[in-house]
């Protein structure tokens, strides 16, 4: 192709692909947004973590924390986590007394990026000398190591006990596709493989010496992976500077990020199948060379109308890796990232199908049919239609709707797990149990460096969630305490409801209606029923925490996805979202009657038939803000004496039952179902009411107090 001609395609080409991208997603907006959204369920899990006196804290890495994907791509969620009590050491000196020592030995077994960890005692900085556990191995040399085994065991228990599929994929274990889990150690100090990075000569400022010194702060995580070709591999420890990398991702402008995705969507759609089953490249072969790229390439290059050049240069990179068989890791060069992925015919195909891709002028893209991106390339081309591709406003939303969603969910999930913790707890107990998390809650410190402020400003913000999420049933269980024993509630319980109430739209404030509702205060449960019903509209999306709502498969409505505000955007949206309403034992004075039933759902062996999510919360009243909101008015109008506002509540109630528009707002149906069964036989009609309790036990007949109400209507 003659190279004014060349430029001319590849600029209109730039621009055409950067358009596709946008209108698939991939956007500094949206980028941002998905950054903004996994550091907050980091730090989420850290401070709740910290406040479970687990020691653990949790870092998110890959795709969704960079924001470098697509709807189509379908990335999972990887979470690090690391242990605060273990201390390692490159050095003797470096041990501390009675925390978990461990010291980095590179064993003359050991590869390049992987190392042995020596147990060493807690009372002297001198090796161990005796296993503790399990986990402890002894060499042929009577040194005793530490395996990587602990968290693959403890994981195989975990799923084991729960019926769960395991899937572990290198040093990462799971039961879902969606999620990968790596339980590491942190090392604050860097390995000296990686000390050529710190002083190699760099054509181009990048990275800056800001990042440069800012990455020696970070350290790194030995994550339990030995090399693929090691007869000791099951005692080594892989270096992984993870923190690093992602240090160097959030550095990147749109343009590199829109470089990457693309390379990624080339990799999956394109060059793995090319491969075929035999052999595969990752997103970190792609993100290596991005790395290179970066380094190597000025700043004026990286423009609107070069992307394509970029691309191309990035598969440059890879196919002269391919052809000399080293893809140098970027930060430690001499780690050989083909090594145990590709045989040297599979590095051939991948010469060969990269050659295919360079010379075509990245053709194959317009046969990428993820999010439409090959019709998106080619559209204005020619006359296609285009009718059934989802526009960039719509993709936008949805993504969003999503990140909000998500971000939710995860803190429903992360309240419940505190709550569950104290399961077993009289409610005086429990009380005392919320007091002190609440209290200790702003003091809790998570392992932060000077360059992770953004992380403590967040960690601030889910700590000031957390204490309104835990006050809502501190409150509510000490007002059952006194509506129990007859005694008067004092101001502090009115404080605590107030300190909780903007948790959401609707839960918490249904709480407060519900218990007012008990102490018999009718008008006042009245008022707060009308203001959750006038702020719950058809822009507010039901959530639900147990485990029923599926975070990737659940589309959030398109008003509720609309209304996220563009400009002043919260990921929470507080103001847009109605949580589940769960009741623990502890606070049975403050639910109306009906509703105990649900929390001893369980007949013959059916709490053995639990979900290990069911197990967390089956033993509480869990029902879905919408159809609590109704109940609760049929109830309180009917304590009044207004009979037309009751029956107005009642049809409401039936609405939000049957409407199949309003179905995938309910979680928690067989719970609806009962109460509106209930207002039925309030309403004279057992004979209508039996037979909804039949119907919700033939679609769930386990764990279904429908059990007690059939039994209750026939006794």
């Amino acid at each position: 192709m003659n190279r004014h001609v060349s430029d001319w395609f590849y600029d209109v080409m730039s621009r055409r692909l950067i358009v596709a991208l946008e209108d698939m997603g991939v956007t500094e907006l949206i980028v941002d947004r998905r950054r903004h959204t996994f550091l907050q369920g980091e730090s989420a899990e850290s401070v709740t973590n910290k406040l479970r006196e687990l020691n653990l804290v949790s870092y998110h890495f890959g795709s969704m924390t960079e924001g470098t994907t697509t709807p189509g791509l379908g990335s999972d969620i990887d979470t690090l986590s690391f242990e605060e009590d273990v201390n390692i050491m490159f050095e003797w000196p470096e041990w501390k007394r009675g925390r978990h020592n461990l010291l980095m030995v590179k064993h003359e077994t050991c590869s390049p990026q992987h190392y042995r960890l020596l147990e060493a005692r807690r009372d002297l900085p001198l090796p161990l000398t005796q296993p503790y556990d399990e986990f402890c191995f002894t060499d042929v040399d009577g040194k005793i190591y530490r395996s990587n085994k602990r968290a693959e065991a403890l994981s195989w228990k975990l799923c084991a006990d729960n019926n769960l599929p395991l899937i572990k994929t290198g040093p990462s274990v799971s039961w879902s596709d969606m999620f990968d889990f790596v339980l590491a150690y942190r090392c604050n100090r860097l390995p000296t493989e990686c000390d050529s990075w710190f002083t190699r000569p760099r054509r181009v400022n990048w990275p800056t010496p800001e990042m440069i010194q800012t990455a020696r702060e970070l350290g790194c995580f030995l994550v339990p992976h030995g090399h693929w070709d090691s007869e000791h591999s099951s005692v080594e420890w892989r270096v992984s500077p993870s923190l690093i990398e992602r240090h160097l991702m959030f550095s990147m402008t749109i343009i590199h990020i829109h470089c990457y995705v693309t390379l990624k969507l080339l990799k999956k759609y394109i060059i793995n199948p090319y491969l075929g089953l035999s052999g595969e490249i990752s997103s970190f072969h792609c993100k290596t060379a991005l790395f290179y790229a970066r380094e190597q390439l000025e700043s004026s290059i990286w423009t609107v109308n070069n992307l394509f050049h970029c691309i191309i240069h990035c598969l440059k990179l890879l196919r002269r890796w391919a052809k000399n068989g080293h893809c140098p890791h970027y930060i430690m060069d001499t780690v050989n990232l083909f090594d145990g992925k590709l045989n040297p015919e599979q590095r051939g195909n991948l010469h060969t199908i990269l050659t295919i891709i360079i010379d075509n002028h990245l053709a194959p893209l317009a046969f990428i049919e993820s999010d439409n991106l090959g019709v998106r390339l080619l559209h204005k081309f020619y006359t296609l239609a285009i009718r059934d591709i989802t526009p960039r406003r719509a993709v936008n939303q949805g993504i969003t709707g999503f990140l909000s969603v998500n971000c939710n969910y995860r803190q429903m999930v992360l309240v419940r797990q505190i709550l569950h913790d104290a399961a077993d707890y009289t409610a005086g107990d429990l009380c005392l149990y919320l007091l002190s998390k609440i209290t200790q809650l702003p003091l809790q410190q998570i392992q932060r460096h000077y360059s992770e402020e953004t992380l403590c400003q967040i960690d601030a913000v889910n700590k000031t969630l957390l204490i309104r999420h835990l006050n809502q049933y501190l409150a509510s269980t000490a007002a059952s305490i006194c509506l129990q024993h007859g005694i008067n509630m004092g101001e502090r319980i009115w404080t605590l409801y107030s300190i909780a109430l903007n948790t959401d739209v609707a839960s918490t404030k249904l709480k407060l209606a519900s218990m007012l509702y008990c102490k018999g205060d009718f008008q006042l449960a009245a008022d707060v029923l009308e203001n959750v019903e006038h702020r719950y509209d058809n822009k507010v999306q039901a959530m639900c925490g147990c485990g029923r709502m599926d975070t990737f498969e659940h589309k959030p409505h398109e008003t509720f996805a609309m209304a996220l505000n563009e400009e002043d955007y919260d990921v929470f949206a507080l103001d847009r979202v109605a949580y589940c309403v769960p009741f623990l034992r502890q606070e049975a004075f403050c639910v109306p009657p009906i509703l105990h039933y649900e929390m001893v759902r369980a007949v013959g062996d059916d709490i053995h038939r639990r979900h290990t999510s069911e197990r967390e919360w089956m033993n509480w009243a869990v029902v879905d803000s919408r159809p609590f909101l109704h109940y609760l008015q049929y109830l309180t109008f009917r304590g009044l004496g207004h009979r037309h506002r009751q029956i107005q509540a009642f049809l409401s109630l039936g609405v939000s039952i049957k409407d199949g528009l309003l179905h995938d707002q309910l979680f928690h149906l067989e719970t609806a179902v009962h109460l509106y069964a209930h207002c039925l036989e309030m309403e004279n009609r057992p004979d209508l009411a039996l037979r909804l309790y039949l119907a919700s036990l033939e679609a769930i007949p386990r764990n279904n107090a429908a059990n007690w109400h059939i039994r209750r209507l026939l006794a």
